[in-house]
């Protein structure tokens, strides 16, 4: 039997060892659970349609090294169409504007976790709280979804495309190209002979042409000749329709000068008219008022 002081180092030991149990498995759960209270993490929020089956302390990774981990998952309370991730990042890692996140998988059978990558050239740097956007990606079971549906809009037609080739191929198609490549041969000694006959026809024709091309060279020759005649005549015509029209010039200029003259003595001729009119109204104004003045005239004062 153990006495007092053994029972009671038998009690310390196993208080001991159920306090390292316990901190172990804390140790275990904290780590396990994505609680690493010793890093120093900076967040950045990222807003997914889906996290597929992504959950808390999955690695953040960036060009293949791990950055951070997965701090919190939740329904974005701004707009429930997303889910809010909130990714903690090492502190002082740089991350540009131009990246973005996306959810990939280890292998096609392994967990999830955030990839960020840096899509074309890098701008200024983030800081800590910016929200990073999100990039959609598919997974390996959305691709094979995808492409069944693919195989299923596809099938139809490439159900109909072999129907055409059955059609195509039927035995009346068969015999039908079967007796053109017979008749082939004699098609190609037809098209031979056209080939020739056509060559021959456009050598002569080329030969006629030749000889109408002289023919229209002369013609020109004479054209040209026969249009400087003319040429030479017109200049020739229009010098003397030039010496005609100054001469008509100076006959018009004269024809002004003794016209101005002649009127000029129009106007004397007509003022002396009017003048004789006017004594003449006046004489018989006076012998209508003193008819006795023609066999008496009066006589001038002092005579």
């Amino acid at each position: 039997m153990l006495d007092e002081r053994g029972k009671k180092k038998e009690y310390v030991k196993a208080g001991i060892t159920l306090f390292l149990g316990l901190l172990i498995l804390s140790v275990f759960m904290v780590v396990l659970g994505g609680h690493w209270f010793w890093e120093k993490l900076e967040t950045y929020p990222v807003r997914f349609v889906t996290v597929k089956d992504l959950v808390t302390g999955r690695p953040v990774k960036y060009g293949g090294m791990d950055i951070g981990r997965i701090l919190n998952i939740e329904l974005d309370p701004a707009d429930p169409r997303y889910i809010r991730v909130t990714l903690g990042v090492k502190k002082d890692f740089p991350l540009y504007s131009g990246t973005k996140a996306r959810i990939s998988q280890k292998g096609l059978v392994g967990d999830y976790y955030v990839f960020l990558d840096l899509q074309g050239e890098p701008g200024p740097l983030l800081e800590p709280g910016s929200e990073i956007p999100a990039a959609r990606t598919m997974d390996m079971q959305e691709l094979a979804a995808v492409a069944g549906d693919l195989l299923a809009d596809v099938k139809p037609k490439i159900d109909e495309i072999a129907a055409n080739i059955d059609e195509l191929l039927s035995p009346e198609n068969v015999e039908m190209v079967g007796r053109m490549l017979r008749q082939g041969p004699a098609l190609l000694d037809d098209t031979k002979a056209a080939v020739e006959a056509f060559r021959r026809d456009w050598a002569a024709l080329a030969e006629k042409g030749q000889s109408v091309a002289g023919t229209l060279d002369k013609t020109l020759t004479r054209a040209e000749t026969a249009v400087g005649a003319v040429e030479d005549e017109l200049r020739k015509t229009l010098v003397d329709f030039r010496a005609e029209t100054s001469r008509a010039g100076k006959l018009a200029d004269e024809f002004r000068v003794n016209l101005n003259y002649d009127q000029d003595l129009v106007e004397e001729i007509l003022g002396n008219l009017n003048r004789t009119s006017r004594d003449l109204k006046d004489l018989m104004a006076r012998l209508k008022e003193r008819p006795w003045q023609v066999i008496r005239p009066p006589r001038e004062e002092g005579k």
